[in-house]
């Protein structure tokens, strides 16, 4: 998920590389001089942060992408096909990788490839636009997807969840036996009466028994795509959208002095 000012072989790269921050710093510096400097030799101020340039032209700065961000959107493009697209390389992962896991539950692994550790370290920003259509449960995490309530049972029972010693456990094998989730002590008072609150309500949930359904909660249509992604990883960005500006009829260099100003 990069700049069109790169060539394709770098945005492959980045697709399948997880890069270091000191590569990363050596392409920033290498636009940083081609923003500043054009063809010139001669060294030029830099009179803006790069960190602003790099902001959507909507948050005030000029639309310029971060390497870091768009490659780990890359990356997790690569899960998502992977969860939702049946292929040979797909069936190849899964029978190395996850033979009794999912991507939600997949851990690193020492005998793991370089690639495929590298994707694990996305992982985690995946899980977060990750969401389940509720179906017969086998996909759907117990304490981390929305699926009991309006709100994930991570979110409203915080201190279940960071007792509970099983935080990856699907629905299904709660359903089948609620002695399958732990707690690292006694559930007292008021936590022995929220985890009862919330075994009842699944015994008294309804199921069904189409598949689930994994879906994106960050994109239209709740399909996964990178832009969606790197939307949600600049989310807290803040800035002026200078529209006017953006779309006068006047040359792009200019347009870029008067935002970069």
């Amino acid at each position: 998920m990069i700049d069109s000012s790169l060539s394709n072989a770098p945005l492959y790269q980045m697709s399948i590389y997880l890069l270091p921050k000191t590569i990363t710093y050596k392409l920033d510096k290498i636009r940083r001089t081609i923003f500043w400097q054009g063809g010139g030799t001669k060294k030029k101020y830099h009179l803006i942060k790069w960190t602003k340039i790099c902001k959507s032209k909507k948050k005030g700065g000029l639309g310029i992408k971060s390497i870091r961000k768009m490659n780990i959107s890359l990356f997790c493009k690569w899960l998502w096909k992977l969860e939702t697209e049946n292929g040979v390389w797909q069936q190849i992962i899964k029978f190395k990788y996850l033979k009794n896991d999912s991507i939600c539950t997949v851990k690193h692994r020492q005998t793991d490839s370089a690639i495929w550790s590298d994707l694990l370290k996305a992982h985690d920003i995946y899980l977060q636009g990750r969401n389940t259509k509720v179906g017969n449960v086998q996909k759907t995490l117990f304490w981390k997807d929305k699926w009991l309530y309006n709100k994930s049972l991570e979110v409203l029972f915080p201190d279940l969840f960071d007792m509970c010693l099983q935080k990856n456990i699907f629905v299904d094998k709660v359903k089948q036996n609620h002695n399958a989730v732990t707690f690292n002590r006694w559930l007292i008072d008021k936590w022995r009466i929220d985890w009862s609150k919330i075994l009842h309500d699944v015994s008294m949930f309804c199921f069904s028994m189409r598949d689930d359904k994994v879906s994106w909660k960050f994109g239209k249509k709740e399909i996964f795509s990178v832009k969606s992604l790197y939307n949600a990883l600049t989310i807290n960005e803040s800035g002026r959208y200078y529209k006017e500006v953006w779309k006068g009829k006047i040359p792009e260099k200019i347009i870029f002095f008067m935002v970069g100003s």
